[in-house]
């Protein structure tokens, strides 16, 4: 069973999402993420490193960022990494603008992707309500980082594995 590890809350400065673009379903996510390393996106997400942002978010592989729900099986979904807002993105590349503001840091361990994944929203969504706070859904957005420390090298050595959440949070004056 998937369990919650760590949430914290932070101020995040706006910023771009630019990646690779699908509208999907979570049915179809994890095929999404195949073409994603097929594709030509991660050498021209690496032309953007000087741009890349974004301290609050750890060294990663890779960020899942889905958005716009029309309903569980059909929403907008990017890949790629966090830059500056302002930054040329390069053909064939979309961007999304994030708005500054709250966001809840989560931390899910698990056995494997699928036991996080089956489990990471009512545990995110309990513990953020666990600790007084609201997921802004009108400016709502859900990333999933997949961090060189907690993901990568311990799914290399056949250990737990950490995906890392990141979502906006209300304040009080919303």
């Amino acid at each position: 069973m998937a369990e919650m590890k760590k949430i914290i809350y932070k101020e995040a400065g706006e910023r771009l999402m630019v990646g690779m673009y699908r509208e999907t379903s979570f049915f179809e996510a994890g095929d999404v993420w195949k073409d994603f390393f097929k594709s030509n996106a991660i050498e021209k997400l690496d032309m953007l490193s000087d741009v890349k942002c974004c301290e609050d978010i750890d060294s990663n592989a890779g960020i899942g960022m889905i958005y716009n729900f029309k309903d569980m099986n059909n929403f907008e979904f990017i890949i790629g990494d966090f830059v500056h807002v302002g930054t040329q993105i390069p053909d064939g590349l979309f961007a999304k603008h994030v708005p500054a503001g709250l966001t809840a840091h989560i931390q899910i361990e698990g056995a494997n992707v699928a036991e996080i994944l089956d489990s990471a929203y009512l545990l995110i969504t309990e513990a953020i309500e666990k600790t007084g706070k609201k997921i802004d859904h009108d400016n709502f957005y859900w990333c999933e980082v997949y961090t060189n420390e907690r993901y990568c090298e311990p799914l290399n050595r056949g250990e737990k594995v950490i995906i890392d959440y990141v979502l906006p949070i209300k304040t009080n004056g919303n």
